[in-house]
């Protein structure tokens, strides 16, 4: 028997599904903005150690133009012709000590150095695991946000941490961290799903195409409905609750108001550039959970369960989601992990190695020669390369709404776990657990950057978080991370 059921009940069972406030408010269409660009700013991340300088896999040999010195792990950039507006730096350092200086990590290395290179703030050991401070993406967002849609795209390429005691990864999937409105520091889960990224940013965009236009003002009423009747049953909830209860609905009574009075058809800029991506479709399956103590699965049989989630396709989605967003001035900030901190993904379908991110780093592929491991390394240094370097020609060769390109008046930076050096904690040289010998990439031109080709430049013990100051500088933020105030010459 069917049931029937009024208009009312079925708008407020989309409510339920749908009016999750904070995923909603990401749902309502942006607001025009001046035809003047605005500055943007990206951070990228790799969860892997870099290897020896030395031997010239990733670094170059000498400092200088990067054009006709590209290394094996640079290689990208000279494939997709960015070694113009993309300079590498070399030497970067994070101090250790038992007790973590400032700006430092304790002897541990894993689950450390990603949260002193995102918020420059030493490591708290009195609470292991948890983000010290704001990180670059939110300092960026607080000048660069505006009234745009999305202030910061929080975005991560790999859904899972493949590590059997902890698939999720805890909090070395974590590079972000904001003070909420009651001044606490709280941290940003990344979005890790292509699909759920995609309709978050373009739920309300509004098509050229008259037909494809009426179906979106369509959704878009629908939308507007929805929240007046679950604002309607707030409001006669809200009779019948204790005071603290009453305070609790007031302030989400009050969220969906502000968020119906967003929810107007809006006109996004009027440039080319800004156009309606294709919907990504459904998720890649997650892969199952790799344990590296059992001794593999890296192999054929696995490539498409163990411990791989289709990341290439899932880098290139999000990539392609912030140059668009970029474009509607949707947003101006992102940050993008490409890869857990000690990152255990199968290096196998990638890039046709048997063995896990991690573990390459410690030069295991199953009995290679020291050569083969350092191509390996450099190559999977290669794979973040490339989304990055994609990301930065995407940005190039788009108009931005004066006529100049994105890149134009973005600065975009890629970190990486670890470099390669003294281990003080195992009291190991030349290891992948070290601080010592790190690198970034810095791309784009805000503020200066890149009015020459890009470099390779040394910064001897400088610290990452420095650079990052750098990259924030270009683009107006003159407030710096943590408790590295300095910056890295040479580059503005």
């Amino acid at each position: 028997m069917r049931t029937r059921h009024s208009r009312r009940r079925m708008l407020r069972g989309l409510g339920g599904l749908c009016l999750a406030l904070p995923f909603l408010e990401t749902l309502a269409p942006k607001r025009a903005h001046a035809a003047t660009p605005s500055n943007r700013y990206v951070f990228m991340f790799g969860g892997m150690s870099i290897g020896s300088n030395a031997e010239g896999k990733i670094a170059p040999a000498s400092e200088g133009p990067l054009a006709g010195a590209l290394t094996r792990g640079l290689a990208p950039l000279g494939d997709l012709g960015v070694t113009d507006v993309v300079s590498l730096v070399s030497g970067l350092s994070i101090p250790v000590a038992e007790t973590p200086p400032a700006a430092g990590r304790p002897y541990s290395f894993h689950s450390t150095s990603h949260q002193v290179i995102s918020t420059g703030r030493r490591f708290d050991t009195a609470n292991w695991g948890v983000l010290p401070d704001q990180t670059s993406d939110w300092l960026a967002a607080a000048k660069l946000a505006g009234d745009t849609l999305q202030a910061n795209l929080v975005y991560r390429a790999q859904p899972a941490f493949y590590r059997g005691a902890n698939p999720e990864g805890g909090t070395d999937g974590l590079i972000s961290a904001r003070y909420n409105g009651a001044g606490q520091l709280e941290p940003v889960p990344p979005i890790t799903s292509p699909r759920v990224a995609f309709e978050s940013l373009f739920s309300g965009f509004v098509p050229p195409d008259p037909a494809q236009a009426d179906g979106a003002k369509r959704l878009l009423r629908m939308r507007k409905s929805v929240v007046d009747l679950v604002a309607d049953d707030a409001a006669a909830l809200k009779t019948r609750l204790s005071a603290s209860d009453q305070l609790r609905m007031q302030r989400h009574f009050d969220e969906l108001r502000s968020l119906e009075t967003r929810l107007d058809e809006l006109e996004l800029p009027d440039t080319a550039a800004c156009q309606m991506p294709t919907h990504p479709g459904e998720d890649p399956p997650i892969g199952n959970a790799i344990d590296p103590s059992s001794g593999g699965d890296y192999n054929e049989n696995y490539t498409n369960s163990n411990g791989y989630s289709d990341e290439e396709r899932r880098a290139t989605i999000l990539t392609d989601l912030i140059h668009m967003a970029f474009a509607c001035d949707i947003s101006r900030v992102s940050s993008l992990m490409l890869t857990h901190a000690q990152c255990f993904m199968n290096m196998y379908t990638l890039l046709n190695l048997p063995s896990d991110l991690h573990e390459i780093s410690h030069g295991s592929i199953g009995g290679g020669t020291m050569a083969e491991m350092q191509d390996a390394l450099a190559d999977c240094a290669a794979w973040h390369v490339k989304h990055f370097a994609r990301l930065v020609q995407k940005l190039r060769d788009t108009e931005d709404a004066d006529g100049s390109s994105l890149l134009d008046h973005t600065a975009l930076a890629l970190a990486f776990e670890g470099g390669f050096g003294l281990d003080p904690g195992g009291g190991v040289a030349n290891s992948p657990h070290s601080t010592e010998n790190m690198v970034m990439l810095v791309g784009g031109r805000a503020g200066g950057l890149h009015t020459s080709p890009g470099v390779h430049l040394r910064a001897p013990g400088k610290h990452p978080a420095a650079l990052l100051n750098t990259v924030l500088s270009a683009v107006g933020v003159e407030e710096t991370l943590g408790e590295v105030s300095d910056r890295v010459d040479g580059l503005l």
